[in-house]
C-alpha cells in the first residue's frame, strides 16, 4: 500500500532524532559504509591501506570518539568498525569524500558516504569497482536526470521526493524554479544518513558513537592525492 510517505521515512525520523541528541559529535561528518561484494569484510589493515593509500598509516587500540584528540595533517583520526560484512567509517571531515580514497575503498566492493560541515557543504557519494559514480550536493541535488549512474544506486534512486520536481510545463520565464520545488521540509541530512542504512543495513545510532571503536590515523593531504 502506498502511504504517500518516502520509503525511507522511519529511517528518516531515526536520524533527525540522533542529529539532534547530545550524542551527536558535532556539526561537521562523514560517515562511509562499505560493502564487500562477496560478503566477506575487510581487516582493519585492509581498510587502513586503502584509506591512507601508498602513505603511512597507524591502528589504534578501540575508543570512543570524544576521546579522539583533534585532527592534526599528519595524524588525521578515522574510527573503524563493522556492522556484519560492511564495514562503517565516522570522521569529522571530509576524507570518505575524496574521489581517490572513495576508488580505493571501492576495489571489488561498493562504497556509500554522507558528508557536511558547518557552512552545509555536503556531499553525498557512491563508488563502485574501483569507479566514482555520484557525488551529489545535498541541500541542492537537483533532478534525477542530471546525475549520470544514479540507476546504480537503486535506493537512492527510489527516494524520489529527495530531488527536485520537474518544472511545470507552463513555467514562466521569469519564475525561479528553486521556489517551486516545495522542499521546505526537506530534511538533507537525515535523509542521506536515512538511504545509506537503507541501502546497507549499517545503521549509526547514539550508542554507536559513545562506543569504543578501532581507529585509524592518516595524513590527510598524501591520502587524498
Amino acid at each position: 500500500m502506498n502511504t504517500g510517505q518516502p520509503p525511507t521515512a522511519d529511517l528518516r525520523e531515526h536520524y533527525r532524532r540522533l542529529i539532534s541528541s547530545t550524542q551527536w559529535p558535532g556539526v561537521g561528518m562523514c560517515w562511509t559504509a562499505l560493502v564487500p561484494d562477496d560478503g566477506r569484510a575487510l581487516t582493519l589493515d585492509q581498510v587502513a591501506a586503502r584509506l591512507a593509500g601508498n602513505t603511512p598509516y597507524r591502528l589504534h587500540e578501540p575508543a570512543p570518539f570524544d576521546a579522539i584528540g583533534p585532527p592534526e595533517q599528519d595524524a588525521y583520526p578515522v574510527l573503524v568498525d563493522r556492522c556484519g560484512s560492511t564495514t562503517v567509517l565516522f570522521e569529522c571531515d571530509y576524507l570518505g569524500t575524496s574521489p581517490a580514497v572513495l576508488r580505493r575503498l571501492s576495489e571489488g566492493a561498493r562504497v556509500y558516504s554522507a558528508w557536511w560541515n558547518v557552512n552545509a557543504n555536503n556531499l553525498l557519494s557512491f563508488a563502485a569497482g574501483g569507479e566514482h559514480v555520484l557525488a551529489i550536493d545535498a541541500l541542492f541535488p537537483g533532478r534525477q536526470e542530471h546525475h549520470v549512474g544514479l540507476a546504480r544506486w537503486p535506493e537512492l534512486q527510489a527516494m524520489t521526493d529527495f530531488f527536485a520536481e520537474p518544472p511545470p510545463e507552463d513555467l514562466d520565464e521569469d519564475e525561479d524554479e528553486d521556489d517551486l520545488d516545495a522542499r521546505v521540509d526537506h530534511d538533507w541530512r537525515a535523509a542521506c544518513l536515512a538511504v545509506i542504512d537503507r541501502t546497507t543495513g549499517a545503521r549509526l545510532t547514539g550508542e554507536w558513537l559513545e562506543q569504543p571503536h578501532p581507529y585509524v590515523t592518516v595524513r590527510m593531504p598524501d591520502a587524498i592525492r
